[in-house]
């Protein structure tokens, strides 16, 4: 290749001698195309093919229309001095006369064959290109375009993975390298890398030293033995449905058809445990034996805290007083078979020996819970012995020991006993879901042994896609009619009854300081209280962002919602003393987005925040910034919002390989919505894979593709954490970012804002430029007033001078105060 590209770089050659010097040896020789695979100067009217690739049946694969070297291919401007070989627009193309002519004639003869791949070449300069696609004009298609011969020698590895023998008809590659999309790799640049302060902190606010063990306490899990704070804290009422304001829908966590279909039921819980609080009194009633109940529920929607109300705090009368309950709590269990089991057993004994039987002496346990084993002693081990003996003493004492070291046995004795008092074992085990699926499949077999020896009756609580992950749903097909689905509570009804409860015991707790000397410490109280009292009104009102967004990112999962209202408590974003100082507060949005995304952090990061970066670059070869929003448009296109539909993943995928070739930018991007809740799989799967078979629109889905990825604040704060395809984009938002920080060290709040405000109009201006060149490159047809970037921009217009003018108004206020933080 070498001596050809020499050769040929000092004189012109003719058609025949472009044949046979170049043409000839880059097909035959470099590509290893065999002669009898080809076929030269083949009648096609009206003239003749120059070479035509063939299949193996005979048919047409490639066409190559060959003009002699002195007929100049003009070509745009290399974006390097070495690029050897790129994707051009078949419509930028055409603007050559020459390129035209050569490439509508053999466009011609591949219509009259039905070819789908045809090339031309002077021998030099090589352009592959599709004669038609379906449902696209072909202009807007891309040729690859090989620019000179050194593209054979210098990307050696690419010209035979794309245009060798093996490669065309073994491997097909042609689809791939003549795509719709270019899948030449573009350049990514992330703002952030240059960043020095990228990583800096945000002090909470004032109140958050004092305040995090109380937020903690009342805004995390209930604890066993705190009666009277899950008596008014817990949220029965688990069916909801409704319209608002500010979100327009509350789609109901309800149960999906692929689980309906296993036979497990809607758990209505009116505060007494429902269908299961009934299942387990009738199988206590009725002495039913072994049976293992499931309670399903997804990530965050509250089984624990349902088992210890209904079992511990609030038990049906007759539940309360013939039941023995042992809750086996495997949270803090390592992921060990061996440990796990031990654990189980361990705290079986310990909880269902309610009068301390094994520590009570040994005459009492001979003749009580091991005598039947004492019996048999007597007649094989100690027989013999004198009972006054030694050796009988020490006999007994060891057997006595062995007995209590058999955990399983002193179990099924202690049920056995409970019997006598007309009392039945329930053995619950939570928090498996936590293990890898072999790990759960024990856990769920240890379920059915507990269940088989001690004839009891034993619930395990599964979230919902563990159980679809785990291979136990095989197992489980005999108990049908043993599932129970347990759904999430409203957001919003939790949050208010938290913070109610939490301010009547501030208000305990002033009372009882005010009796001594805690001036301090009241001044304090009274501050907290009157800063929670003002959130829990936000909760009364439909129309509240924060209520809005809270509510949208916690779709049947509360233990994250509770999570995010924490970070958001205690954020210093949120602007406590102007709250307090008012004793009233209306929230914008952008005061609720940044404490909650980034509520310890100046600059946001993906990896580290709770929200996640719609406008991601998932997959920087075939990727897109709007992937993910497609993905929801899809979904949340002609559907009842109220109860939306669900949509078949394969579906979905193949329209983003035919329309865009980005199959692997859409499973990333799944991944990712499925991950943070934005979409819900049928079999509540949590993450990307093959069982993914359907998926619907969530809460938060609706919410990020109807309002949060527009907002000023969100792109504000994504933008610096983003891929960005241009570089001066990208070197853009790294300097505004740079300015931003010195004007917070500076405490110019209005400059800093500005700076802001410029900096999300220049991501605007670059992702309506992305989405543009899109909707050209896929010929998406669609207006632009219905683009992403488009509802970005009129967003963006609508909150600009708001921002602005709170910004002003916050800067004479912190101006007053001596003290103020910027």
């Amino acid at each position: 290749m070498k001596q050809l590209i020499h050769e040929t770089s000092l004189r012109d050659i003719n058609e025949a001698e472009t044949r046979h010097k170049v043409i000839d040896f880059i097909i035959h020789d470099f590509l290893s195309w065999p002669k009898n695979r080809v076929a030269v100067e083949e009648f096609i009217a009206p003239g003749f093919a120059d070479y035509v690739l063939k299949k193996t049946n005979g048919e047409d694969l490639l066409f190559i229309e060959a003009k002699r070297a002195g007929i100049f291919f003009e070509l745009p401007i290399a974006h390097t001095v070495d690029e050897t070989s790129c994707y051009i627009s078949i419509a930028k193309l055409l603007s050559d006369v020459n390129i035209k002519a050569a490439m509508q004639q053999v466009r011609t003869y591949c219509f009259d064959s039905g070819c789908e791949y045809a090339c031309i070449t002077n021998g030099f300069e090589w352009i592959f290109f599709k004669t038609f696609e379906k449902g696209k004009r072909w202009e807007s298609l891309q040729a690859f375009v090989v620019r000179n011969l050194t593209f054979f020698e210098k990307e050696f590895t690419k010209a035979i993975n794309n245009l060798s023998f093996i490669a065309i008809t073994e491997r097909v590659s042609l689809p791939s390298l003549l795509s719709s999309a270019p899948p030449k790799d573009r350049n990514v640049y992330y703002p952030k890398e240059k960043i020095s302060s990228y990583s800096h902190t945000i002090t909470a606010n004032r109140l958050a030293t004092k305040l995090r063990p109380i937020v903690n306490q009342y805004f995390g899990v209930i604890k066993d033995d705190d009666t009277e704070f899950m008596e008014r804290c817990y949220v029965s009422q688990r069916e909801y449905v409704g319209a608002s304001d500010g979100m327009r829908t509350l789609i109901h966590d309800s149960l999906s058809p692929f689980f309906e279909s296993y036979g497990v039921q809607q758990l209505e819980d009116t505060g007494k445990g429902g269908r299961l609080g009934g299942r387990l009194t009738k199988n206590l009633k009725q002495n039913r034996k072994g049976e293992v109940l499931v309670l399903f529920g997804g990530k965050g929607a509250g089984k624990s805290t349902f088992i210890k109300r209904l079992l511990h705090h609030n038990a049906p009368r007759w539940l309360r007083e013939h039941s023995v309950i042992a809750i086996i709590d495997l949270l803090k269990v390592p992921e060990d078979i061996a440990l796990i089991r031990s654990a189980i057993w361990k705290n079986l004994v310990k909880q269902l020996d309610k009068e301390d039987l094994l520590e009570a002496d040994r005459a009492t346990l001979t003749e009580g819970l091991f005598s039947d084993r004492f019996k048999t002693a007597t007649k094989q081990d100690l027989a013999g012995l004198n009972t006054a003996s030694e050796a009988y003493n020490v006999k007994l004492n060891s057997l006595i020991a062995a007995w209590k070291q058999d955990l399983s046995y002193c179990t099924e004795r202690l049920v056995e006993h409970l019997a006598t008092q007309e009392r039945g074992a329930i053995v619950v085990i939570d928090n498996t879901d936590q293990y890898s699926t072999e790990v759960q499949d024990f856990c769920f077999s240890s379920a059915q042994e507990i269940s088989e020896q001690l004839k009891c009756v034993t619930l395990i609580s599964m979230r919902e896609e563990r159980f679809f992950d785990s291979k136990i749903h095989g197992v489980l097909d005999a108990f049908q009619n043993s599932g129970f689905h347990i759904s999430s509570p409203r957001p919003t009804e939790v949050f208010k009854k938290r913070l109610d409860y939490t301010v009547a015991m501030l208000g305990k707790r002033e009372y009882e300081e005010n009796k001594g000397t805690g001036q301090v410490a009241t001044e304090f109280i009274r501050d907290s209280a009157t800063y929670l009292s003002i959130l829990s009104r936000e909760f009364s009102s439909d129309s509240s962002p924060l209520n809005n967004f809270l509510t949208a990112c916690a779709h049947g999962d509360i233990r994250l919602s509770l999570d995010l209202f924490r970070s958001f408590l205690l954020s210093g974003y949120t602007n406590v003393d102007e709250m307090i100082a008012n004793r009233a507060w209306k929230f914008q949005i952008h005061q609720v987005i940044k404490p909650v995304m980034i509520p310890n952090r100046y600059f946001y990061e993906e990896s580290l925040s709770d929200i996640p970066n719609i406008y991601q670059l998932r997959a920087t070869r075939h990727g897109s910034h709007f992937t993910a929003l497609r993905i929801l448009r899809k979904l949340a296109n002609g559907v009842d919002p109220t109860a939306p539909s669900y949509f078949a993943t394969a579906e979905l995928r193949a329209y983003f390989a035919e329309t865009f070739s980005m199959q692997d930018d859409f499973e990333q991007n799944l991944d990712v919505l499925l991950r943070h809740g934005f979409v819900e799989a049928d079999n509540r799967l949590d993450s990307y894979s093959e069982s993914v078979d359907r998926i619907k629109i969530t809460n938060y889905g609706l919410y990020m593709f109807g309002d949060l990825a527009y907002y000023f604040t969100y792109l504000d704060l994504i933008c610096t954490d983003c891929g960005i395809f241009s570089e001066e984009t990208s070197n853009y938002l790294t300097e505004a970012a740079r300015k931003e920080y010195q004007f917070f060290n500076r405490g110019e709040r209005v400059e800093r804002v500005k700076v802001r405000l410029e900096r999300v109009e220049k991501f605007i201006e670059y992702i309506k430029q992305e989405e543009l060149r899109e909707r050209e490159m896929y010929s998406l047809g669609m207006p632009e007033d219905e683009m992403f970037s488009s509802k970005a921009e009129t967003s963006f217009h609508d909150e600009k001078d708001r921002v602005l003018r709170s910004a002003k108004r916050q800067s004479k206020q912190l101006a007053r105060r001596p003290n103020g933080a910027a």
